[in-house]
């Protein structure tokens, strides 16, 4: 099997946020991953160690179930439930596309046609995503009642590749990076082991996640896979998907240095961050989807 490690750009994102103050107290993600290692849940698939729930996973947009509406019930969208927040380098890239960004989005979304200026997406005193209306700036409800993101019909109209303007809060979710320094990085999901240390919605919540006749995770979210750890990626964790090799907590720890720094990448904490640049999980902090 080939060796995976993770893609730089999202390396350099979930290493932004580590070094800027937090007054949250880290989650312990290093305890969590032994633990998981002694039940043997976690399996090494080219040096990322994976817990075998993102195996097991379900997912697919669904989003006419989670819409805003009297129909949803008790569902939560990620798409308006949650406050996005962005790095600096994700604010410049949809600034430097303000203008443009705003008249492509006042063509769909009447709620938009008061905004003006290229940081019109901006939420006031926070670093991330404005949610008018209850949902985010660059979400509209379609005539199927389904709430879709902007944003990729933008990038298909502007010839470029989504991952220039999509947060990468977005395109993770429900996957939970974990940064164990140098190059490495264990991976989760968004699941009832997970939703403490991520302060999170139940799964459940979240239709995309609750049914099982969706698709595999690694099928579903393939291509953004192969992209946070390398081509082949998730080819490797559909064979991985039965009971094989697993990484004990003894081989594990023993190639610790020290004390792992663990960061974790986007999900949806059920309570708002206490400031700019505070803490979703793991030590230092991460980068998060946080409701409101």
């Amino acid at each position: 099997m080939p060796s995976f490690r993770l893609n730089p750009l999202v390396a350099r994102w979930l290493g932004a946020e580590a070094r800027a103050p937090s007054q949250v107290e880290p989650a312990d993600w290093d305890t969590w991953l032994l633990r998981r290692m002694s039940r043997g849940e976690i399996v090494d698939v080219g040096g990322v160690l994976v817990d075998r729930a993102v195996l097991r996973q379900r997912f697919a947009c669904v989003s006419q179930r989670c819409a805003p509406g009297r129909d949803r019930g008790g569902y939560r969208s990620c798409c308006a439930d949650a406050f996005v927040s962005l790095s600096r380098a994700e604010d410049r890239r949809l600034g430097s596309r303000g203008v443009d960004l705003l008249q492509h989005m006042k063509a769909r979304e009447p709620r938009l046609r008061p905004c003006s200026g290229r940081g019109f997406y901006r939420a006031q005193g926070e670093l991330g995503l404005a949610r008018p209306g209850g949902r985010c700036v660059f979400s509209e409800l379609d005539g199927r009642g389904r709430i879709r993101c902007r944003l990729h019909a933008y990038a298909r109209q502007a010839r470029i590749d989504r991952g220039e303007l999509q947060p990468l809060c977005c395109r993770l979710f429900p996957l939970v990076v974990v940064d164990r320094g140098g190059g490495k990085a264990a991976l989760t999901v968004v699941a009832s082991h997970t939703r403490r240390l991520l302060g999170a919605y139940p799964a459940k919540r979240y239709p995309c996640l609750g049914d099982a006749s969706l698709p595999p995770l690694y099928e579903s979210l393939g291509g953004d896979l192969d992209w946070i750890f390398g081509k082949g990626f998730a080819r490797a964790l559909a064979a991985s998907a039965t009971p094989s090799a697993r990484t004990s907590a003894t081989s594990w720890s023993s190639r610790r240095s020290g004390s792992t720094r663990c960061r974790t990448a986007a999900t949806p904490p059920r309570t708002r961050r206490a400031s700019p640049g505070s803490s979703l999980a793991g030590a230092p902090p991460a980068r998060r989807a946080v409701p409101r």
